[in-house]
């Protein structure tokens, strides 16, 4: 008898305490959706541009050798301090000065892109 009045007593814990995560969750998710502290919060500490992210891509093309989608697609890039995005293949944009010459080289000449 012991035992099993333990077990229950674990059992219960462990429900109590999924019940209050999730109760908490729904607090914070109500919260944020009326206020919008937290949403303000994390776009306030987060980067606007994604050279970088646009950076490790075409650097990711160089290793696996994508000479077509490194050299023919198009990436956005929005830099910081700019309304519009524009517009680079990785190529192109190994010369801008944004790039910091971080972008390593693909020989794109006989590369043939379509459109």
């Amino acid at each position: 008898m012991k035992e099993k009045k333990g077990l229950e007593m674990a059992l219960t814990t462990v429900i109590l305490i999924i019940l209050s995560i999730s109760v908490l969750t729904v607090l914070i998710v109500y919260f944020n959706s009326q206020t919008g502290f937290f949403s303000r919060f994390f776009k306030t500490h987060t980067s606007v541009s994604n050279v970088d992210s646009v950076i490790s891509a075409c650097n990711a093309l160089v290793s696996t050798g994508s000479y077509y989608t490194y050299c023919c697609e198009l990436k956005e890039v929005k830099l910081e301090g700019e309304t519009s995005v524009k517009k680079f293949t990785c190529d192109d944009a190994r010369i801008e000065s944004w790039a910091g010459g971080r972008i390593q080289e693909l020989n794109c000449v006989n590369t043939v892109c379509s459109g």
